[in-house]
């Protein structure tokens, strides 16, 4: 995961110059109202795309989380490349602990390499997975799904139709993996869902920290 988010962030500080920037706006893309509200929300996918390594028991499942990101990248990476999305972003002041937050996603993440959202395509993998082998934790990070999707436009991080590529593109690579490397049913075994705090935890230890370098250095 380290390496592909490295690849994802190397794509976008390293963009050619020579190949044009293209945009995508919809009518829902007018409608969502920009807000430093959803900062939290947008960050929160991050920790949350470790939370397969928290859910699953059997190696089967690890290897098939490994072979879904993968392929999604293999996917969109040549999209990212030769045919980047931009979105136009506002300036914001540093005024604030949110608006400080926003500074440092923005410092690390480009905005050359919109389409797909990999943001809300990893959200959607970790749901599908786990929901594979514990169903009850599986539909519950669905159901925050549409709230990080929301959150990429709400940031002026993505646009509508990025989002959506991202979803469709983990639902299909999904079923493909899912049919290519099936499980007996009786080896659906998960970790203690007490795991899930690790990353949860990881969340608020960031969240956390970026509140303490506000207050204390700035």
């Amino acid at each position: 995961m380290v390496a592909l988010i490295s690849l994802y962030l190397s794509i976008g500080w390293f963009q050619p110059e020579e190949i044009p920037l293209h945009t995508l706006p919809t009518p829902v893309d007018e409608w969502v109202p920009f807000s430093l509200l959803w900062s939290p929300v947008y960050a929160f996918m991050l920790p949350m795309s470790w939370a397969p390594a928290c859910t699953f028991a059997d190696k089967r499942d690890i290897w098939r989380w490994v072979v879904s990101v993968v392929t999604m990248y293999v996917v969109a990476v040549p999209l990212w490349y030769y045919w980047p999305v931009t979105v136009a972003r506002i300036d914001v002041p540093v005024d604030g602990y949110l608006s400080y937050c926003l500074w440092v996603l923005r410092a690390c993440d480009p905005p050359v390499n919109c389409m797909p959202s990999m943001h809300v395509a990893v959200a959607t993998m970790a749901g599908l997975l786990i929901r594979r082998v514990d169903p009850k934790v599986g539909r519950r990070i669905l159901m925050v799904m549409p709230l990080i999707w929301y959150s990429t436009m709400a940031l002026d991080q993505h646009w509508f139709l990025d989002g959506l590529a991202g979803m469709v593109l983990a639902v299909v690579v999904e079923q493909a993996t899912h049919r290519l490397m099936p499980r007996p049913p009786a080896a659906r075994v998960y970790l203690d869902r007490r795991y899930h705090w690790t990353w949860m935890g990881a969340f608020a230890a960031l969240m956390s920290g970026l509140g303490v370098y506000w207050l204390v250095w700035l």
